[in-house]
């Protein structure tokens, strides 16, 4: 996929016959993607769906904002399991070539990511001095994506994005009457996803 797309975005004409009326892109886009993200080291593959504002900066280049949500399982044997919803910030920059047929695009941004952890299975803390923790919570964390996509008639898209961030479980136990531990377990939650979107044209 990868290789076809990129094959693709060498191709592509580097500029429409008049970038000011015939830009092969709108001014700006909300752009609405709904599909799936591969399973992690720990996390299982689950769906997502995403709400992306995008804003035609000066040809080739589109600046975006985004907003994901994602529902996932954890099964593994380091780790407690239970499920997740996962939902993080970006912001992005695109870099695109094409026609108004067919625009394939390249891009790299940042975010931040929240998540949400309900435990499902208590075996993980069985041998744990201080028992189950009263609380397990997701730390908030910053990441980094790489983009890859490719539009159809200024309407239609498909994309295929590989996330690199590194959030921990915090764990919270109460000790004694007035006192109170908190532990945090790194771990590493890149995945990759691949969606397909419908773009409605704002201006």
């Amino acid at each position: 996929m990868f290789t076809i797309i990129l094959a693709t975005l060498l191709s592509m004409s580097n500029y429409p016959l008049n970038p000011t009326t015939q830009d092969t892109v709108n001014t700006m886009n909300l752009h609405v993607t709904a599909g799936v993200s591969s399973q992690s080291a720990m996390i299982l593959a689950g769906p997502e769906m995403s709400l992306k504002f995008e804003y035609l900066f000066k040809h080739p280049f589109i600046f975006r904002s985004s907003f994901d949500l994602m529902f996932g399982k954890v099964d593994a044997l380091n780790y407690p399991n239970g499920t997740i919803r996962r939902h993080s910030f970006s912001t992005e920059a695109l870099y695109y070539r094409g026609t108004k047929k067919m625009t394939i695009y390249i891009g790299f941004g940042g975010l931040y990511g929240l998540g949400n952890f309900d435990l499902t299975e208590s075996n993980y803390f069985e041998n744990r001095i201080n028992g189950p923790p009263q609380d397990i919570s997701f730390s908030n964390a910053y990441g980094y994506r790489i983009i890859l996509g490719m539009r159809i008639q200024h309407k239609y898209s498909i994309e295929v994005i590989v996330t690199e961030i590194s959030p921990s479980f915090v764990y919270f136990n109460q000790t004694g009457t007035d006192s109170f531990a908190e532990e945090e377990l790194n771990f590493r939650a890149n995945y990759v996803k691949l969606s397909i979107g419908y773009l409605f044209k704002l201006k």
